[in-house]
């Protein structure tokens, strides 16, 4: 059974302009309303932009060639900003926070007041309701989510969002211009949420025990399985397989943990590399066909991975079998 061919087009543009009020009105429409002042001689000012998004997964390279003071209005979107050159001063209420190139940091969703240095930053945008169901996920109510803090909690973990940017970027710059698969896109949202809850502060990091979600009878995986099965081909995420089988998330995993000796998730890849499989077997090299785009048909993104679990699950290079 072939994945449906479902691309979502990635939009890119880049902009230079010396026209701050014209800089205004493309922040005010691409983030939020906000009202930039240059510190400084105004005519030295200067600003660049390099922006790819698709759907609600954006990433913007930003560069301003003057000392900015912004005061910005609340947004509603996660944005997380990796510096590459210059500073970035935020404050909000009692919170206050300086970064320079090399680090990541979580603007709050509240309104903002900055001062930004001759920055060079990329911005990741994507949905804050994302966050907040896989928060839910981990036993926190949306009402009593909240990040902590602006950095990120060691340096270890700033360097897993620094990576987990580079990986956004790649698939939002590396499409050949088809544009992205929806599987693609999805898993890639999923990444990112699953970065900032591991690297920045928040309360899912300190969330009381919660009782264990009690037994899943054999038929509730099934019915799990089979929804897998006819639905790899589409954007489908941990929580619709859990809604597929009428049980919560964390009841699901442990039935799948019971029955399977697997994950939810971990079986949806399994399905969708078999798949991948089957396309190798029967698609023709000489008309075209590749290993990256079956693998990213399927929502694998990185290829050196995809070859790695291809090997290991059969045995020979999905290169082989692809020019058997």
């Amino acid at each position: 059974m072939a994945a449906r061919e479902s691309h979502l087009p990635i939009e890119r543009v880049t902009v230079r302009s010396g026209d701050l009020d014209w800089v205004q009105e493309m922040i005010d429409k691409r983030y939020t309303d906000h009202v930039p002042r240059v510190r400084g001689d105004a005519r030295r000012f200067g600003f660049r932009s390099q922006f790819a998004g698709a759907g609600a997964l954006s990433i913007d390279r930003v560069s301003y060639q003057a000392c900015m003071a912004i005061t910005a209005d609340p947004h509603d979107s996660m944005l997380i900003i990796s510096m590459r050159g210059g500073g970035f001063d935020v404050s909000t209420g009692r919170q206050r926070c300086r970064v320079g190139g090399g680090e990541a940091l979580l603007l709050p969703r509240t309104g903002l007041d900055m001062v930004q240095d001759w920055p060079t930053y990329e911005v990741a945008q994507f949905p804050a309701e994302a966050v907040t169901r896989a928060a839910a996920r981990a036993g926190v109510a949306p009402a009593d989510f909240r990040f902590d803090a602006m950095t990120a909690v060691s340096p270890a973990a700033n360097q897993r969002w620094l990576a987990t940017h580079t990986y956004l970027t790649q698939l939002l710059t590396n499409d050949g211009g088809t544009g992205i698969p929806e599987l693609l896109l999805t898993a890639a949202i999923d990444a990112a949420v699953t970065a900032a809850l591991s690297v920045f502060p928040n309360t899912t990091m300190t969330v009381d025990y919660i009782a264990g979600p009690g037994r899943v009878p054999p038929a509730t995986v099934r019915r799990a399985v089979a929804y897998i099965d006819a639905h790899a081909d589409q954007p489908i995420t941990g929580a619709d397989i859990a809604a597929s089988a009428a049980v919560s998330v964390r009841a699901l995993q442990a039935g799948f943990r019971r029955h399977l000796n697997t994950t939810p998730l971990a079986c949806l890849r399994r399905v969708r590399l078999e798949r991948a499989h089957r396309d190798l077997q029967t698609a023709d090299p000489t008309t075209g066909a590749t290993v990256a785009a079956i693998a990213r048909r399927w929502g694998f993104a990185d290829l050196s991975r995809f070859a790695a679990d291809y090997r290991r699950t059969f045995n020979r290079l999905p290169r082989d079998t692809l020019h058997r």
